[in-house]
């Protein structure tokens, strides 16, 4: 019997190895982020950014030392992307690793030259590469972008993904955009908007958005962070943030409403073979910041003129945002998908007309505010 045990253990031995395809973390070139940009200089049409984890200069770490920096950025020129990742080998020898990237930044240069899609799909194809990296656009070298050194976090890549958490905070923050959806727009052939980057005062910073067009999957035009309020507003995406009011367009009597609940239904209506869009806004609002001082906020009715005024702010900024869209016949709004949706006879019969009918498309604003509150007490 003893026996039979020792030769039952030695023949599961052999299956034990262990971590046989284990690899060192400092011989692993992790990278944290990837920069592309369209190189105007010499042949090479296109230019790659990588940014390595330097696992030596990472204090706390088995491996780690105090006084260096905890990355390093290589930037390559190269006629395509696979060329570029491989001539790393020329610089260092650590090959590329991409299962811990975190976002991707690409130029406005690049994207007046290339289609995404073209530009992506090597990306698509390698295993290394997760679908949840954030990806941003930006008017400057994307090799800038990964050269600002972060405040808040060790690596720039990370502060730069980090920049779209605070979208429950501020109308002006669009939430993050993830790779594998850039996928599904480009797959859907939907327009769409990428969160744009860029620098100030030696900070990165978010700016806005860029648009990039079903038609060619190229750049079209910029929101600025104030459109992107009313692109959030429209598209059912505000999840808090701040209206701000100027009473008698005064600037001595402000007010600022904080949002605590919002919600945005897009309806196609279907009349006469006429379609419309209603969009209808609730919203739950607090009076957060007051500089009216004669203001009595214990007087019944109190709330109705800030009421008004801030549902009137609200309607002027998504008006804004959707004759920007028409004008440039382009469907970021998502009115296309739920038309497709709610209506999808009058879509199978229109949609390859889309472009034309969307640029005329009339749409219905209906916002209803209600103001809960003011400071830290509840007037119900």
């Amino acid at each position: 019997m003893r026996k039979g045990l020792l030769v039952f253990i030695s023949l599961h031995l052999l299956f034990l190895t262990a971590c046989w395809d284990s690899n060192e973390i400092e011989d692993l070139g992790m990278i944290m982020g990837i920069g592309l940009d369209y190189n105007e200089s010499g042949d090479d049409a296109f230019s790659m950014t990588n940014q390595y984890v330097v696992p030596n200069n990472i204090e706390g770490t088995q491996f780690g030392s105090s006084g260096g920096t905890p990355y390093q950025n290589i930037t390559l020129n190269g006629s395509n992307f696979f060329q570029i990742i491989r001539e790393n080998s020329l610089e260092t020898d650590r090959p590329p690793n991409y299962t811990h990237l975190k976002s991707m930044v690409l130029t406005e240069r690049l994207l007046k030259e290339e289609p995404l899609k073209q530009l992506i799909s090597f990306f698509l194809r390698d295993h290394e590469f997760r679908r949840t990296v954030a990806v941003f656009i930006t008017k400057e070298s994307s090799a800038d972008i990964l050269a600002v050194e972060p405040t808040k976090e060790m690596f720039p890549a990370v502060q730069l993904k980090e920049l779209t958490q605070n979208h429950d905070r501020s109308l002006y923050v669009q939430d993050t955009l993830k790779f594998g959806e850039v996928s599904k727009k480009i797959t859907e052939g939907a327009s769409f908007v990428i969160p744009e980057v860029g620098i100030n005062k030696g900070r990165i910073r978010l700016l806005g958005a860029g648009i990039i067009t079903d038609k060619s999957e190229q750049i079209a035009g910029w929101l600025t962070p104030e459109e992107i309020g009313g692109l959030k507003w429209v598209t059912n995406e505000v999840s808090g943030g701040l209206v701000a009011i100027k009473e008698n367009n005064s600037e001595a009597d402000q007010a600022v409403l904080e949002i605590t609940k919002a919600s945005t239904s897009i309806e196609p209506v279907l009349k006469d073979g006429q379609l419309t869009i209603q969009l209808k806004v609730k919203s739950s609002l607090r009076l957060a910041e007051d500089w009216e001082i004669k203001r009595d906020v214990f007087q019944e009715g109190w709330e109705d003129d800030l009421k008004k005024q801030g549902e009137k702010v609200v309607k002027e900024e998504m008006e804004h945002v959707i004759s920007i869209a028409q004008e440039q016949k382009l469907d970021y709004l998502e009115f296309g998908t739920w038309t497709s949706i709610k209506q999808p006879a009058y879509w199978q019969k229109h949609h390859k007309d889309w472009e034309r009918i969307f640029a005329q498309l009339p749409v219905t604003i209906d916002i209803d505010f209600t103001l809960t509150g003011y400071g830290t007490q509840d007037i119900n």
